[in-house]
């Protein structure tokens, strides 16, 4: 029988030992006596026995040196050997993404797949290595070729579920470069293969899949948004509940604001359908809500039902909740300074929560109070000395920080368009043209969002001096932009950018997506408080910087972020942003709808520059919450062939290359279990013959009593 430690076995040597014991020890005569009396007074042995005794026979000692051997072959690490049925280079992917939460397997899937994978590592060949990765939104690499199982066992058990919207294609890129750095490689995959795209390419070794999950029954709550009522004093929510199963089912479904129930309405789902729900008046009025939250519960057991619908399996809870954060009524006033676009001022006339103010080019100067305005636009024409407030630079006649003009461009194609941009969200260029456009170098700070000829910019936005810029390079009445759809929406999400929107998310993260938060004049940071009631503390990157990146936006919740002050700071009297209406501005230009400068004080409730702003982070993924078990077959196909997965392995004498499995080494099964039952057995013997009398009574007294009679 082979050993992992033969060395072990030296521990033999204690056979002789034990033995020793029984034939040295001091032994005594017994004698019956009829008193003990005299006994008392001896301290010491009078009488010699001779150290070396005749070896009687012991059941005791028989026993002893069993546990001797056994423990001695215990710690040698006794094995078996079998072929091997995985590679010698094992890299182990296991997908946490939201799914794998789905508890339709016991404890769920998650737990499943650890299982899974710790059975199969059975299969590894003496001194395989193994490379774990947790497959969440990011690849995640938790052990790196070792061949110490029990790190591997820790590595696996130290992985969680995550609520993000997994990405398995960037895990098994990450795995297909750590299994080409072996010949002998193989990549396994624990997941519940419901994939809703695929990776591209071929991975550079051959693909197990250990598949979880077995029924796909959930429901989720797939769209959440609340946004402004069309008298602007109070919310409405929108609602998309999606049944992902097979069967019919009812749900109840609870708006909570600020905690508060406002309504709960019972849904019928029918399967594989989105049912969209849309509840008015969210709020009160007089005590506006700044958190919406839904949750998705079992309603009441209808007793003239006979489909079973309330009976519906949902085995993903993760997608039952969702938040939303209400937008802030807070007015801010638009100076448009130009010589008059009915177009352009009718679009910033509709923004939310919004004064518009204009004035012509002539007037402007510092008795217009720039700083009290929170966006100013610049149509056609640029001020010698730009405002420190947010500048949108429509335009712009000639090079000034914001840009350098080189010249002029004629009917200027749209270049292919980056639609995951927050500034084009919604917005369809595709049949929009331009007969003409400044000629305007991109500056360093500045992205390129709308690209034309040659890279020139159509739109491009950033920051200056930690102050939000944005610059159209063409007039909007010299294309047909106005008459389309896109306009209003593009000019909205502008001057939400610019106006400060995107301080925090106005809607829903994805879990695990980095978010930018703004951090207020002043501040030295921000403090992030998540929805664990754990928090962190970002400090500005450099002095004067306006933002910084969050990342840990992995629980699903409300987080709050909050400035961290500057201690040192004086405070300073109340400035501009809490200007009263009679300073505002001229009047507006004609078919503006800005008030004068008499209207009265405006009802919005007023923005708290120290108040915690809030960003919510939801699921809201179809593809994540549709759990149905994939094809593992999907994902085997994009390995290599097990034939052709290592053609460095050897050659035969005709040249043909030959197979892995001749030259892998056997995979062990070691012995450890069988010889601690055995060692466990031999204790219990050992103490059972040493307090053979002890037992004998208990016996005796069990005995009796269970026969009814007295004490033996």
């Amino acid at each position: 029988m082979p050993f992992v430690a033969p060395l072990a076995l030296a521990g033999l040597l204690f056979v002789p030992v034990v033995l020793a014991m029984y034939l040295l020890k001091l032994r005594r005569d017994q004698a019956v006596v009829p008193s003990t009396l005299l006994w008392q007074r001896l301290v010491a042995d009078v009488e010699a026995n001779a150290p070396w005794q005749r070896l009687r026979r012991s059941l005791l000692l028989l026993l002893q040196l069993l546990l001797v051997i056994v423990l001695a072959l215990l710690a040698a690490r006794p094995f078996t050997e079998r072929p091997a049925g995985l590679a010698g280079d094992i890299v182990v992917v296991i997908d946490t993404s939201a799914s794998m939460q789905a508890t339709d397997v016991t404890p769920d899937r998650l737990g499943a797949a650890k299982a899974a994978v710790l059975e199969a590592l059975k299969d590894l060949p003496s001194g395989g290595r193994v490379s774990v990765i947790a497959a969440g939104r990011t690849a995640k690499v938790v052990a790196n070729g070792t061949d110490d199982l029990g790190l591997v066992k820790q590595a696996i058990a130290s992985i969680t579920a995550t609520s993000d919207a997994g990405s398995i294609g960037d895990a098994l890129r990450l795995a297909s470069a750590l299994a080409a750095r072996s010949a002998d490689a193989e990549i396994l995959v624990a997941t519940d293969a419901a994939v809703a795209t695929l990776p591209t390419g071929t991975l550079e070794a051959p693909v197990r899949v250990l598949r979880v999950g077995r029924d796909g029954g959930n429901l989720a709550i797939v769209a959440l948004a609340v946004r402004s009522a069309s008298s602007g004093l109070s919310h409405s929510a929108f609602i998309s509940v999606a049944n992902l199963g097979l069967s019919m089912a009812t749900r109840r479904v609870e708006l909570y604001a600020d905690g508060v129930l406002r309504e709960a309405r019972t849904l019928t789902l029918d399967p594989q359908r989105r049912t969209d729900v849309s509840i008015d008046d969210v709020d009160d009025p007089l005590h506006p809500a700044s958190v919406v939250e839904v949750r998705l519960t079992a309603s009441e057991p209808d007793p003239a039902a006979t489909d079973g619908s309330a009976a519906a399996p949902d085995y993903l809870a993760v997608d039952d909740h969702a938040w939303a954060v209400v937008p802030p009524a807070a007015l801010r006033r638009v100076l448009l300074v130009g010589a008059g676009d009915p177009y352009l001022e009718t679009a910033l006339t509709y923004l939310p929560d919004t004064e518009l103010y204009g004035i012509k080019p002539a007037d402007y100067g510092p008795a217009t109070h720039p700083e009290k305005f929170d966006l100013i636009i610049f149509e056609g024409w640029l001020p010698a000395a730009l405002p420190a407030q947010p500048i949108l630079a429509i335009a712009p006649p000639a090079t000034s920080p914001l840009g350098t003009v080189t010249g002029t461009l004629t009917n200027p194609g749209i270049g292919r368009l980056d639609q995951s941009d927050p500034l084009l969200r919604y917005v369809d260029l595709s049949t929009v043209h331009i007969g003409e456009a400044q000629k305007i170098d991109l500056p360093a700070w500045a992205r390129n969002v709308i690209p034309g000829p040659g890279g020139a910019p159509l739109l491009y936005a950033g920051q200056i001096a930690g102050r939000p810029v944005a610059v159209l390079t063409f007039l909007p009445r010299k294309s047909d932009l106005p008459l389309q759809v896109a306009f209003p929406v593009l000019l909205a999400n502008l001057a939400g950018e610019l106006l400060g929107g995107s301080a925090t998310p106005a809607d829903a993260v994805a879990p695990g997506t980095p978010v930018t938060l703004a951090i207020p004049a002043g501040a030295l940071g921000v403090r992030v408080e998540r929805p664990d009631g754990s928090a962190d503390e970002l400090l500005a990157p450099v002095a004067g910087a306006a933002s910084v990146t969050f990342a840990r936006t992995d629980l699903l919740g409300i987080y709050r972020v909050s400035p961290i002050a500057d201690p040192s700071a004086s405070p300073s009297p109340s400035g501009s942003a809490g200007a009263t209406a009679s300073a505002a501005p001229t009047p507006t230009p004609a078919g503006a709808a800005g008030p004068s400068s008499s209207a009265p004080a405006p009802t919005f409730r007023p923005a708290d520059p120290s108040a915690p702003t809030l960003f919510a982070v939801d699921l809201l993924d179809v593809d994540e919450s549709n759990i149905a078990p994939g094809d593992p077959a999907k994902l085997t196909r994009l390995g290599k062939p097990a034939a052709s997965a290592n053609p460095s392995a050897g050659t035969g004498s005709g040249g043909t290359t030959g197979t892995n499995a001749a030259k892998e080494p056997a995979a062990r099964d070691e012995l450890w279990i069988p010889i601690v039952l055995i060692a466990l057995l031999v204790l219990t013997a050992e103490w059972l013959v040493y307090e053979r009398d002890t037992v004998s009574r208990l016996r005796r007294h069990l005995v009796a009593r269970i026969r009814g009679g007295g004490p033996a």
